[in-house]
């Protein structure tokens, strides 16, 4: 969950952050693009038997016979449980708690209107979804089986159901310590309902590495992790296991301090991250400079008030106590990383500021020390809700003499940037760095600065995907399709096995180049044969050319493998329908009314096709449905149906 706003930032065409497009004159109107054909030869990476793995790394259990003592305290620490973790193995009195606490209420996706709530039922666990008419009775129901959980420590929890090789997330999740559930923080935006997919970024901070299929972000093979463990801050321990020498593994406590901190930075520092080129999200090893595998940039000037989620580093460089170690304080000068921090006693903290405060003694009033019961991280490390997610409550480590009372909201913008390294006076370089940074001022809204800065760096055409993914965003919004092709062809060229490129380039030349349109998603599929996004797109293109047989079998395979394949199930609709099977038809269309619940096409094809097998009840709920969604948004065609051929509607 601490990472879901960040994970939107990854995919390719969200939505939730639709910015003005960028003002004239265009700096961006001096480009000249590659016009060199797309090379589709490019060998296909393979996934060896048993997945993909990081090499050298043997797992947390080969740790236990030698440090027994260290390993069954890990064990209580929030970190090791924050793992994707099967519902069925959480204590079942707790899980059924929180589910039936909620019974009654529901949470609002104002963007949306639609509603959710946990519903326990039958030894079941599920999250409904549901929308209201005006006459207060639903016109829209449907609810999916939780099968996994994955947590943020104390903050929260949020949940998947597993549907074929993948996890799609839940859009509401339960926060711990105020005891209620709300919207994902990835859902406060636009609403993903239950089409995302958990991904590497994503699971990279909240367990070991898993094994994974080479040329997919989102499937994993095999058990996943329970939780981060000790390999994340000791790096591969195969060859310590077979020597048992302690050169042969990395203690953290015999790193520099800065090289300390990385290894803690690398999951508590998420703010304005850009990955390296060639680096992917588990290839940080404890002992290199954190900026030589992914770049965070920090605000010049920090806030004494506001707090991103994910900054507990960044704030505590920004302290006079960091600055006056001389650059020594680091996490675990305060933190033990094998005991939970909740095991501790408030005085024990006392004690870790007393180290370096011995000769001064607190000199605020007796009265605002009592009220504090004198402890001295109450007063200097106040406690509140983050600047993007008032639901989670964090500690500031921004250690400060008198800070101000923590306020909730965004955080300033800023045009001013420097990268972790360079703030804690080791800078890395590299050739990318100025389109890494660019990126940064973009997502700070500093769109006109980052169209100049991009325009200078491009001639040098820098393999940062996520650089042209931004343009592709930009030319969209100006409405100049042949230039967000031209970026996201220059994306491709960056990252050729990129599924959500290759998809999306597929759905943009299918009119007028299906030749190309066919080899990118073949090659999506070479990759990942399970994809859902390209099964459904190749089985439209397929349709449309009246390969209904071959399109039949890709939308079968699609609609295994994602509950929200809405097009699939209409491509099966429509094929029911035309050979007069209503019972499936009506199956299948009621499958693509999940997906889009006020699609005109759909929702005329049920009434019809109930009204024909004679259920009049149900005839009438799709009546008050199609009633309430015309009235709303008119005939609406969603893009579940607007694909069909005109002789297929």
């Amino acid at each position: 969950m601490l990472r879901a706003v960040l994970l939107l930032s990854l995919s390719l065409f969200a939505c939730e952050r639709r910015l003005a497009p960028t003002a004239h004159p265009d700096p961006l109107a001096s480009i000249r693009w590659d016009s060199t054909p797309l090379d589709w030869s490019r060998p296909l990476p393979s996934t060896p038997e048993g997945g993909l793995a990081e090499p050298g790394y043997v797992g947390s259990a080969a740790c236990q016979p030698c440090h027994k003592k260290i390993f069954a305290s890990y064990a209580k620490h929030s970190m090791a449980s924050t793992g994707l973790r099967p519902i069925e193995s959480l204590d079942p009195r707790w899980l059924a708690g929180i589910f039936d606490a909620a019974a009654g209420t529901s949470v609002l996706h104002a963007g949306s209107g639609l509603r959710y709530r946990p519903v326990r039922k039958n030894g079941r666990y599920l999250i409904e979804e549901f929308l209201v008419g005006d006459d207060g009775k639903p016109v829209h129901s449907i609810s999916e089986p939780v099968t996994h959980s994955l947590s943020a420590g104390s903050y929260g929890m949020s949940f998947y159901s597993r549907k074929g090789e993948r996890f799609y997330q839940f859009p509401i999740d339960y926060y711990a310590k105020l005891g209620r559930w709300d919207l994902d923080p990835g859902a406060s935006g636009g609403n993903f309902r239950f089409g995302r997919s958990l991904d590497t970024f994503c699971i990279s901070c909240h367990s070991d590495y898993p094994r994974r299929l080479a040329g997919s972000d989102d499937v994993f093979v095999g058990a996943m992790p329970a939780g981060v463990g000790c390999e994340r801050c000791h790096g591969p321990g195969a060859r310590h296991l077979e020597t048992l020498r302690g050169e042969d593994i990395v203690n953290p406590s015999r790193l520099s301090p800065l090289r300390q901190l990385d290894v803690c930075t690398q999951c508590h520092l998420q703010e304005r991250s850009q990955a390296r080129v060639g680096r992917h999200e588990f290839s940080y090893r404890p002992g290199e400079p954190l900026d030589a595998f992914r770049v965070n940039f920090l605000a010049e000037t920090p806030e004494s008030d506001r707090f991103y989620l994910v900054a507990h580093s960044d704030r505590m460089v920004r302290s006079a106590c960091w600055r006056g170690s001389s650059k020594k304080l680091t996490c675990t000068s305060c933190h033990d990383p094998h005991v939970s921090s909740r095991d501790e006693p408030p005085a024990w903290w006392d004690q870790k500021c007393e180290a370096c405060h011995r000769d001064k003694r607190c000199s605020a009033p007796k009265a605002e020390q009592a009220k504090e019961d004198g402890h001295c991280v109450r007063c200097h490390m106040r406690a509140g809700p983050t600047s993007m997610l008032p639901l989670v409550i964090v500690t500031d480590h921004f250690i400060q003499r008198r800070p101000p009372p923590v306020k909730p909201g965004p955080e300033e913008k800023t045009a001013r940037l420097q990268s972790w390294s360079a703030f804690v006076g080791e800078p890395v370089a590299g050739s990318e760095m100025p389109a890494l940074e660019a990126l940064a001022l973009a997502g700070e809204g500093q769109r006109d600065e980052a169209a100049r800065r991009i325009a200078g760096v491009l001639p040098s055409r820098p393999a940062v995907p996520k650089l042209y993914q931004w343009l592709t965003m930009q030319f969209d919004q100006l409405h100049d399709s042949p230039r967000a092709l031209a970026a996201l062809v220059a994306m491709l060229r960056a990252q050729p096995d990129g599924s959500a490129a290759l998809v999306e380039y597929a759905r943009r030349t299918l009119d007028d180049d299906a030749a190309e349109a066919q080899r990118a998603l073949d090659r999506a599929l070479a990759l990942d044969p399970g994809n859902p996004s390209a099964l459904e797109a190749k089985g439209v293109f397929l349709f449309r050319r009246g390969q209904v047989d071959e399109a039949r079998v890709l939308f079968e395979r699609a609609v295994a493998e994602k509950a929200m394949a809405g097009a699939a199930q209409v491509g099966l609709a429509a094929l029911a329908l035309r050979a007069g099977k209503r019972a499936q038809a009506i199956e299948r269309l009621e499958a693509a009314r999940r997906s889009s619940p006020g699609d005109a096409w759909v929702l005329e094809k049920l009434s019809a096709n109930y009204a024909a097998s004679g259920d009049q009840a149900r005839g009438d709920e799709i009546a008050r449905a199609r009633a309430y969604f015309v009235a709303k948004q008119g005939r609406h065609l969603s893009d579940a149906t607007q694909w069909l051929p005109p002789a297929w509607r």
